[in-house]
């Protein structure tokens, strides 16, 4: 009877000390999967913007714009710069601020310009000019048409410093040459204009990229003071 209940409260303590040992592994497999788990979403949260609380796309871009010389906008023909920055909040729309600068009007446009305005005849001219400047505000509306690319509107409104222009001109007068300095719209104008822009997005230089893409733009300011239409050429980054 003895050697029986010895037996019996051997296999107890063995029963224990499997069970024990089987718990164990146990915990440690959890405590491995939790440490796993908790390294994923550390992981993650590194990774994914909106672990952050981000929750839209920046970008930046550069490029050029081309214009066709007009007198009454105080444009010359040619290119100039044309550098933008943004949000994309989803793949439909955004918000873009620009920096523009126009190519200056030439002189020799802006004399014949104050020939058709001057009765007298011009005998000396010392004329300069400087690049409109445009700093706007756009918002982009896109439409997709391939998994990549896309057309799309921008529509927003631009401060503009424009017509900064001066001529110092000696007219042949019938009693005496006289000097004088002219200025063309009081040598500057500044002013708002609304900005309508449409053009059309592909990645470069890759039809994957994920990165990089150009756009491919035409835009219209509508104020009087700078009414003209413009070709825009930009290689934009996201990240």
């Amino acid at each position: 009877m003895k050697k029986f209940s010895a037996v019996n409260s051997v296999v107890a303590i063995l029963a224990l000390l499997v069970s024990g040992q089987l718990f164990a592994e146990e915990q440690i497999e959890l405590d491995t999967k939790a440490v796993k788990v908790e390294t994923t979403k550390e992981l993650n949260s590194l990774s994914s913007p909106k672990e952050k609380g981000r929750d839209y796309l920046a970008f930046v871009s550069a490029g050029f714009s081309g214009f066709q010389e007009n007198i009454d906008a105080s444009v010359g023909g040619g290119s100039n710069f044309r550098l933008a920055g943004g949000t994309q909040y989803n793949e439909w729309f955004g918000l873009e601020c620009y920096v523009e600068r126009t190519p200056a009007i030439a002189p020799n446009a802006v004399l014949d310009d104050l020939k058709q305005h001057i009765d007298q005849r011009i005998l000396r001219y010392s004329i300069s000019s400087e690049g409109n400047v445009y700093v706007g505000i756009l918002g982009k509306f896109s439409y997709d048409i391939k998994p990549a690319s896309s057309l799309f509107a921008k529509v927003g409104v631009a401060k503009y410093f424009a017509h900064q222009v001066t001529a110092e001109l000696t007219l042949d007068d019938p009693a005496d040459n006289v000097l004088f300095r002219y200025w063309r719209l009081e040598g500057e104008a500044e002013g708002y204009s609304p900005v309508v822009s449409i053009g059309y997005e592909a990645p470069i230089p890759y039809p994957d990229s994920k990165k990089t893409s150009a756009e491919l733009s035409v835009t219209q300011m509508f104020d009087d003071k700078v009414k003209h239409l413009s070709l825009n050429v930009v290689i934009k980054f996201t990240f």
